[in-house]
């Protein structure tokens, strides 16, 4: 019989920051919990995040000492998502923080979360960031067509003066509806006023991510995510996006193998990352920070 009522927390993710950062609620099911997939979204959409966590136990693998298996699932307000970084982040660090999900929790390091874009991993370390281990997205140019509708989109978005330097597509199950456009390196993307409700999808694209250079030499790039046709206008931080911006600027800016990259989402939130790209697992490895601003109760249509 499904619950009348639910526990859950939001955490910002990808911040040090209260009110900065990706925020997202996180609730942990039990593993016959009985909800359907339409609870899950309604649930989603009265939080009204970019993305609702939602955590259920896994049988206990034999070799697991230090680390432990869940199943992962994140809705947007409109539809069950592919793939979530902020909320994955979320997700691990309301784990490493609930002794009562996780037993022995001080000998549990690693988390993996068995989801839609497969086995993610979530490591915690010593410097209180947890890090992620997701697919890294295969990015190749767009064709003539799709370039064409996407720089007209971005034009009326954000203004017909700025020059757009490159339009990617993402590749693969979990990216193949992600559109990646790198602007010039001189358009100040935070300060830009930018109208989201153009980035509606063209064909079966519908998250465009903008991004130009850093604005500090420690930063090696800056974007912005878009996303309405998600119930997402704008996504004030989004760890899949660097899954792809991350292999595009370690080849764009000739970076060695393995070199950590500081990024950062230029939303008004803002959200911190440090990006590794394994281009030999391709994988990228995100760290970052997350913390709690509130908790309660959800009480459901019995």
């Amino acid at each position: 019989m499904p619950p009348s009522k639910l526990s859950y927390t939001v955490v910002d993710a990808f911040t040090q920051r209260i009110f900065g950062g990706g925020p997202a609620s996180v609730i942990v099911l039990d593993k016959d919990h009985g909800l359907t997939d339409e609870t899950l979204r309604l649930i989603a959409r009265e939080f009204n995040f970019s993305e609702t966590a939602f955590i259920t136990p896994k049988s206990a693998i034999k070799d697991e000492s230090e680390s432990r298996s869940f199943g992962l699932r994140w809705f947007t307000p409109t539809m069950e998502a592919p793939i979530c970084g902020h909320a994955t982040l979320a997700s691990a660090y309301v784990l490493f923080t609930s002794p009562h999900n996780i037993p022995n929790l001080n000998n549990v390091n690693v988390i993996r979360f068995h989801t839609r874009a497969g086995e993610l991993t979530c490591t915690r370390l010593s410097d209180g960031k947890i890090e992620l281990e997701l697919p890294a997205a295969e990015n190749k140019k767009a064709d003539m067509d799709i370039e064409r509708k996407v720089t007209d989109v971005v034009h009326k978005a954000v203004g017909n003066n700025v020059d757009v330097k490159f339009v990617g597509a993402g590749q693969g199950v979990s990216f193949n509806m992600f559109i990646l456009v790198q602007l010039e390196d001189s358009f100040d993307l935070q300060r830009a006023k930018i109208d989201a409700s153009i980035f509606t999808g063209i064909g079966q694209y519908t998250a465009f991510f903008l991004t130009t250079t850093g604005r500090t030499e420690k930063e090696k790039f800056v974007s912005r995510v878009f996303g309405p046709d998600w119930g997402v206008a704008e996504d004030p931080v989004c760890g899949s996006a660097q899954c792809m911006l991350g292999p595009y600027w370690h080849k764009k800016l000739k970076l060695k193998s393995g070199e950590v990259m500081v990024a950062r989402q230029v939303s008004e939130r803002g959200g911190d990352f440090e990006v590794v790209w394994d281009e030999q697992k391709g994988k990228c490895r995100l760290r970052g920070h997350a913390t709690v601003t509130r908790k309660g109760e959800l009480h459901l249509p019995v």
